[in-house]
């Protein structure tokens, strides 16, 4: 049966150490485990037109998760323009695995309530000293749901507990969550890959939901480690610094100084625009009809709106900004009358930036057609995953890496992993950080089109992969680790969580 468990692992590589932490999407175990449907989960709507289906003739099945359990099924051709390195052979060793939470253990402030944190559909985030925040449903309590926080020592941490119907339900009237920084209590908190909560090595906890009986339905929320206060960042009904109010409201990034960078859009459309929260004053990054970099104006920018809750409610999702610690942002824009249709722009002290643009060539030959949310580290390096054409009649997907001047891939699809072949990967997603200071970047990789053979992965910045868990490799509680959610993170000095 399947098991959720929040793990630690410590991976010793050749240039240093690296601390791991992993939270699995299951276990399998003799003991039952209990599951959630994905009951958050609802319509997907992405008005960006890109072909985001394609097929290429006599192609092998390859898989590109994009966001839970849902996938996006391609055909695409393995590349003939450059030259496979061997097998590239895992360049450490995993030395040992520990239990950090596990379903079924005790919830704190919920009045003996058990976490049930379905970790294959929620990813978590991590910070320097390895604690680890996530959202999970409780059992046994009414307060039963909330985020939280597996400290170091493996204590678990509730940050904001909420109760009723689930985030989106309308459930309106339920009033046992804690109060809420806006009047009203805490109520549904929402799950799976775009509301998972970031967290910085302060201990600062960002995070999302409804409030019942607030003067707002729902916001985006700052919880402060230092003095343990909830502050809110947005929330719907509020002004907008660009005219205005905020008709919904989306999740957001976080970085070391507490700077949040995030979704929202008006009244009245799905097409959110990018906002930055710094000490209580939200301020504009980038809008729809925005001059772009080298002319021609944004005319997209979130593109993606999760809907069909049964308030009636649409979320912008997606793709999210990321922010490092010097105040850089990075995000995905699309043009029009532009020098590009679409790329990544990071701005730095206010000047916007195309880091990577279509057609631009990527760095093992062909160009690239799509891009997906960047991750953005100290240095100024991104991480990101993107859709390419190897030959103009081909296509093929992965993982690329780096700076102006200096790209690498990571991975693409066809490349050797682990003694198999790379047949699945997923879409880059913020706040999952996925790249690090030194430039290692982890990815989930599956090995079959079927998606049975899961693999955490560390692209290292020299080229090499180092493998962190597989499917099927035994947990420290008993059994072997299940299918595994396909968004791990990671923080600047490479603590991994998943």
């Amino acid at each position: 049966m399947n098991k959720p468990l929040l793990t630690t692992i410590g991976t010793h590589l050749l240039r240093g150490a690296l601390f791991v932490s992993l939270l699995s999407a299951s276990i399998n175990l003799i003991s039952i485990g209990q599951g959630q449907s994905v009951s958050g989960r609802k319509s997907l709507t992405d008005p960006d037109t890109s072909p985001n289906y394609l097929r290429s003739v006599n192609g092998a099945k390859t898989v590109v998760r994009v966001h839970d359990t849902v996938e996006r099924p391609q055909i695409a051709l393995p590349q003939q323009n450059y030259r496979l390195t061997g097998t590239r052979s895992p360049s450490g060793e995993i030395c040992g695995v520990e239990s950090r939470a596990a379903h079924g253990q005790v919830a704190p402030n919920t009045n003996g309530g058990t976490l049930n944190p379905v970790a294959f559909i929620n990813p978590t985030t991590v910070n320097a000293s390895g604690r680890v925040a996530f959202n999970s449903q409780v059992n046994g309590s009414d307060r039963n749901q909330g985020v939280f926080v597996a400290n170091s020592d493996g204590t678990i941490t509730a940050i904001a507990i909420g109760c009723g119907g689930l985030g989106g339900s309308g459930d309106t009237t339920s009033m046992c969550g804690d109060v809420s920084p806006i009047g009203g209590h805490f109520g549904g908190f929402f799950f799976g890959t775009f509301f998972t909560p970031d967290m910085n090595d302060a201990g600062d906890v960002l995070f999302f939901c409804d409030v019942n009986g607030g003067s707002s339905r729902r916001a985006l929320f700052l919880y402060h480690g230092a003095s343990g206060q909830i502050v809110k960042v947005a929330a719907i009904g509020d002004p907008s610094p660009i005219g205005g109010t905020f008709g919904a409201v989306g999740p957001g990034s976080l970085n070391n100084n507490g700077q949040v960078v995030f979704l929202a859009s008006a009244v009245g459309t799905t097409n959110s625009n990018i906002f930055m929260w710094d000490n209580g004053v939200v301020t504009k990054v980038a809008a729809v009809g925005d001059p772009a970099p080298g002319g021609g104006t944004y005319s997209l920018l979130g593109t993606e709106s999760l809907g069909g809750f049964q308030d009636g409610t649409n979320i912008p999702v997606g793709p999210v900004p990321d922010i490092n610690d010097s105040g850089q942002i990075a995000f995905r824009a699309i043009v029009s009358g532009g020098i590009t249709q679409r790329g990544i722009v990071v701005r730095t002290a206010q000047v916007d930036e195309w880091y990577v643009k279509v057609p631009d060539p990527t760095p093992i030959g062909g160009t690239y057609f799509d891009m997906q949310a960047p991750s953005i580290n100290s240095a100024g390096q991104i991480a990101f995953f993107a859709d390419y054409h190897p030959t103009p009649d081909t296509t093929n997907s992965g993982w690329f890496a780096g700076a102006p001047g200096n790209w690498r891939k990571v991975v693409v699809f066809f490349d050797p992993i682990d003694g198999g072949q790379c047949l699945g990967l997923a879409f880059s997603r913020n706040p999952m950080q996925t790249i690090d200071a030194a430039g290692n970047v982890v990815f989930w990789a599956n090995l079959d089109s079927n998606g049975t053979a899961d693999r955490l992965v560390l692209g290292l910045a020299d080229g090499n992969l180092l493998i962190a868990a597989r499917r099927g490799d035994p947990t420290p509680i008993g059994g072997t680790f299940g299918s595994m959610d396909a968004w791990p993170a990671m923080r600047s000095t490479g603590t991994l969580a998943r």
